[in-house]
């Protein structure tokens, strides 16, 4: 027999508690440990019910097989994280700890410890995840370890499920401000605790400082959000919205990479248009490069620009990054090293000999880069090229193959031979690759530029005006510049295959704007509330000279007051119920009083009752019901709503005593 005090219900609770708030970890979890601690939540449920024996001390053999649980569980996370004590091992470790402690879980002491230590499995959530999602199901989780306490303090006879979800809501409202005053006001540290969340890589771009042929095209099906903008003035057009991101000098035949060419100081660019201010929002990506409208004339972030014009961060992008930018649309970028020019016009030996006899034919008949751009451009137009998805694969030479057997291809098969061609007729070249156009978010008011916005392009050297943009997909393909990626894809399944027109389309178009919306908000005052946002909020409110100590210091007062407030409303509330209670018990007596049952000084109230039960008839059970009522509004573990007892009170009528 059990020895627990706990009934199964209480275990349940505290058991379901447990599981819900390692749910999300257990499919980070090795399958052993998960399986073990589902095996120690059913058998301390099925103890309960006394469907299973516990591993006590009475039980030498179950209890000396917990043993070797415990054992195993520490020495499997030792042995999978060589002794080191992170966040995955001490996590892994909690959970063990946790499913052994339910295991003894016999008496109320116990059951506090279990039921706390819920609470800090919702910290160890978010050392892997900080979305919206993952905070909303915390706040579930919250609520619902809140009620596992209050039912286990509420006495069984008064038990309602729906009254003590109500009040743990109740309880968790009440603690969003002081919550919100905390994240306020506590300092913020550069950084998170415990390393990074597993979520800072969702979402990671799929360029790269390299590019093989058909790589881009991957992403073309991706809704994944790449980054958002926020223009602060006004927004530039379509077609010249060319998100610059690495740019790729060398060519081994199969894949472009970045090199060391670019890598100079930064160049200046001649402005010929307006500039045009804005903030970037970037999904991380675990690289070193930043976007930037080209072309990028001032910044307010710690990055180099360099001499192709690239935004270069010191460290890589492993968390969200907020910057401010201004570009120029409308430019001339004249200067051009001789270890950039050598580079732009490189070709590896051996490769693309079809293409380079056709570049070599243009250069004879006309050498100038703006004429062998514009056959180059006209080659594309006037054969029949294709803008493709799903290109055919070029096993052997991609050029050669892409521009004179298949003709069929992505931005990047246009790039990468249009970039060879123009090298091979003596004009410098270069890949550019980053991202084309965007989608605006009319309820947020800003722009999402997606994966599926990925695209590559090319720039020519031209003596005259300088580095040149030329997008030779435009010149098979213009939808795909002027109106967006959207336009070009094949149609698709689900939501995404709703279209563009109609009522449907304009409600999931309107939802989904939305929803991102407010995750767009949700990064940018929650994830995004770093230490020169908090810096700039205190100078907002007239407090720029305060320090960590200013704010530990103005943050505990915060706390302190807040906390006196409520312990005053709290008690006056009590107080005014106990009053209220008070004022119908005193009714009650004064109305038994009118028919001749008077209540002594010295006498309890269930004594009176059973005083009026003896001396007066009292079918109903009315005084003995109200008297009870009261006593469980004033002095009951869980007090009742005293206007229940009031209500009671107005509709009793004693009966006067009959005369013989």
């Amino acid at each position: 027999m059990n020895s627990s005090t706990l009934s199964s219900r209480e275990v349940l609770w505290a058991a379901s508690a447990l599981l819900f708030g390692l749910a999300p970890h257990m499919q980070r979890f090795p399958l052993a440990l998960t399986l073990m601690f589902i095996a120690a939540v059913l058998w301390r449920v099925l103890g309960s019910m006394q469907r299973l024996p516990l591993p006590e001390r009475a039980h030498l053999l179950l209890w000396l097989t917990k043993q070797g649980f415990a054992v195993a569980a520490f020495v499997s996370v030792y042995i999978a994280y060589h002794g080191q004590l992170g966040r995955e091992a001490g996590v892994e470790l909690l959970a063990a700890l946790l499913g052994l402690k339910l295991l003894e879980m016999h008496n109320d002491r116990d059951y506090y410890v279990v039921t706390f230590l819920c609470y800090f499995l919702v910290v160890t959530n978010f050392f892997y995840s900080q979305t919206m999602l993952t905070a909303l199901y915390m706040l579930a989780l919250v609520i619902f370890i809140t009620a596992t306490l209050i039912q286990f303090n509420t006495p069984v006879g008064y038990r309602n499920n729906r009254t003590i979800a109500q009040l743990a809501a109740l309880m968790t409202a009440q603690a969003v401000p002081l919550m919100l005053v905390s994240f306020v006001l506590f300092p913020r540290i550069p950084g998170p605790i415990w390393g990074l969340p597993q979520d800072a890589f969702d979402g990671v771009s799929g360029l790269s400082e390299t590019m093989q042929v058909g790589q881009i095209a991957r992403l073309g099906l991706s809704d994944e959000t790449a980054f958002r903008v926020r223009f602060l003035n006004e927004e530039p057009r379509a077609r010249d919205l060319y998100w610059r991101g690495p740019v790729l000098w060398n060519t081994d035949g199969e894949t472009w990479t970045a090199g060391d060419a670019g890598d100079g100081p930064r160049t200046d660019v001649e402005q010929l248009g307006p500039v045009y201010d804005y903030t970037i929002t970037l999904e991380p990506h675990r690289l070193h490069w930043l976007i930037g409208l080209e072309m990028v004339v001032a910044s307010k972030i710690n990055a180099r620009r360099t001499s192709d014009h690239r935004l270069v961060s010191p460290k890589r992008v492993r968390r969200r990054l907020n910057y401010e930018l201004s570009s120029v649309v409308d430019f001339r970028s004249k200067e051009i090293s001789d270890h950039e020019r050598r580079v732009a016009l490189a070709l590896p030996p051996g490769w693309h000999p079809r293409a380079r006899e056709m570049g070599e034919r243009w250069r004879a008949i006309d050498s100038t880069p703006a004429a062998v751009a514009a056959r180059a451009l006209d080659f594309f137009r006037q054969q029949e090229f294709y803008y493709s998805l799903t290109p055919p694969l070029l096993p052997n030479d991609s050029v050669d193959e892409f521009l004179f057997d298949t003709r069929e291809g992505f931005c990047e098969h246009f790039a990468s031979s249009f970039v060879v061609l123009m090298r091979a007729a003596g004009v410098p070249a270069r890949v550019v690759t980053g991202y084309q156009g965007g989608e605006h978010n009319s309820v947020g008011d800003y722009m999402i530029v997606r994966q599926r916005d990925a695209h590559a392009w090319a720039e020519i050297y031209d003596p005259e005006r300088g580095w040149l943009r030329v997008d030779p997909t435009a010149a098979v393909a213009p939808e795909r510049v002027s109106l967006g990626i959207d336009t070009t894809l094949p149609r698709r399944s689900g939501l995404a295959a709703i279209g563009r027109d109609g009522v449907a389309s304009a409600f999931w178009l309107r939802l989904r704007d939305s929803f991102d919306a407010v995750t767009y908000g949700w990064n940018q005052w929650v994830l995004g509330y770093t230490p020169q946002q908090q810096e700039r909020l205190l100078e907002d409110l007239g407090l720029e000279d305060w320090d960590y100590g200013n704010l530990v210091f103005a943050l505990t007062l915060t706390l302190a007051a807040a906390m006196l407030i409520l312990a005053w409303l709290l008690i006056r509330s009590e107080r005014m119920k106990h009053d209220l209670a008070q004022q119908a018990w005193l009714h009650f007596c004064a109305k038994l009083a009118r028919v001749g049952l008077y209540r002594r000084a010295s006498e309890a109230p269930l004594a009176y009752a059973h005083r009026v039960r003896r001396e007066r008839a009292d079918p109903a059970g009315e005084v003995t019901q109200i008297t009870r009522l009261y006593t469980q509004t004033r002095y009951g573990r869980v007090p009742l709503d005293a206007r229940q007892l009031m209500s009671r009170v107005r509709r009793f009528k004693p009966s006067r005593p009959s005369r013989e």
